[in-house]
């Protein structure tokens, strides 16, 4: 039989998990060099969206997850070797809080679709194994405009898009890069005096087709200095049919009253006959009022085909004002138009969204420390 304090210890050790959990035990600056973290971001909007040409005009009421930024929920643990040394680990999913189901991230929609890396970090930099964001997108996603907003952000659906056939031309299909790839290998440079340099390689392993789960090579050079963010990146993507090339300048400045952002990027799809390349940018600037910011951004997409004819046209802006309730909690509105033309100058889709929004975000939960003894005792409560 049990003694009286042992069947009391563990509900206390994992009453102190759930409270500090909660926000009423320990933050995170107690918490052990040895630890785990839970934590997410839970974001819905509800809104309209009116399509005035396309595949289905007409206008339809919305409630969605991501409007801000994406829905997620995540596990990461770090334990201090010594001499420097960290290792440290990193599992998370996307979450659609509107049918409760994964959402579709860089092509997958099951398990720890976002991040799944182990990281080793030291003097000597970082290298990380698994499925992870590329080196790429460390120049892309952060500069984004309206701070890389999953649902009314421009600069990935004018990128990525394409024209239906019509005035007698015929469609023509548009594509971004991959932000995710599996089974990859990242080497990130440690930083000296304000520059860093990363590249990235994903293996393929077999499943490589026309469309989808390509080998990878990419890489950045960035000037960080807090105030201002700069730098080159390059992606190139090798599927069954042909690569898929990116080039990207990037850059970011935080001036006293507001912040601005921009891109360059060119894209050359050797996978269609001849090659199309596109020339693309985007702009944004956001400005705080207090609790409150308004963010604004244009994206661009010029899409050529080998004989340099233009086939596609598209162009995004984008507007969002946001409120702090909280450290964690903030309102927000937005909206969105999208055009996109075809090379003679027509219409092929026209949509126009609006919504409003809620998002939570930065929840952690730190369970510490991180040993044995704790595992068995809630397992034991």
């Amino acid at each position: 039989m049990r003694s009286l304090k042992s069947l009391r210890a563990p509900a206390t050790t994992c009453g102190l998990a759930l409270a500090a959990c909660l926000g009423w035990g320990p933050t995170a600056a107690h918490a052990q060099s040895d630890h785990l973290t839970l934590y997410g971001i839970v974001d819905g909007w509800t809104g309209v969206q009116k399509t005035k040409a396309g595949a289905a005009t007409g206008t339809v009421g919305m409630v969605e997850s991501g409007g801000a930024q994406a829905s997620r929920w995540g596990i990461k643990g770090t334990e201090d070797l010594g001499g420097g040394l960290k290792l440290n680990f990193v599992l998370e999913q996307g979450i659609a809080i509107d049918t409760g189901g994964i959402s579709t991230v860089s092509a997958s929609n099951g398990g720890f679709n976002r991040n799944s890396f182990v990281r080793l970090s030291g003097p000597f930099g970082e290298l990380k194994l698994g499925r992870m964001l590329t080196a790429y997108d460390a120049l892309r996603g952060p500069i984004n405009h309206l701070y890389d907003s999953s649902g009314f952000a421009s600069t990935g659906q004018t990128w990525s898009a394409s024209t239906t056939a019509g005035n007698g031309l015929p469609p023509v299909s548009g594509s971004d890069y991959l932000a995710r790839t599996n089974n990859t290998i990242q080497y990130g440079t440690p930083e000296y005096r304000d520059f860093s340099a990363a590249v990235s390689v994903g293996m393929g392993e077999g499943g490589v087709t026309a469309t989808a789960a390509p080998r990878t090579v990419t890489g950045n050079v960035i000037y960080d200095d807090d105030t201002t963010r700069v730098g080159y990146s390059f992606q190139r993507e090798f599927y069954t049919t042909g690569e898929n090339r990116y080039h990207l300048v990037s850059g970011k400045h935080r001036f006293k009253a507001f912040t601005v952002v921009a891109s360059l990027q060119r894209q050359t799809d050797h996978r269609v006959t001849g090659g199309q390349t596109a020339n693309e940018y985007q702009v944004g600037v956001d400005v705080p009022f207090g609790q409150a910011t308004v963010a604004l951004g244009y994206a661009s997409s010029l899409n050529r085909d080998a004989q340099d004819r233009k086939v596609i046209d598209a162009s995004g802006i984008s507007a969002m004002v946001t409120y702090d309730l909280s450290k964690r909690t903030r309102l927000y509105t937005a909206v969105r138009q999208l055009e996109v033309k075809r090379g003679d100058g027509s219409v092929s889709s026209d949509v126009l969204r609006w919504g409003v929004g809620v998002d939570r975000k930065n929840i952690e939960c730190h369970i510490f420390p991180l040993e044995p003894i704790f595992l068995r005792m809630c397992q034991s409560a």
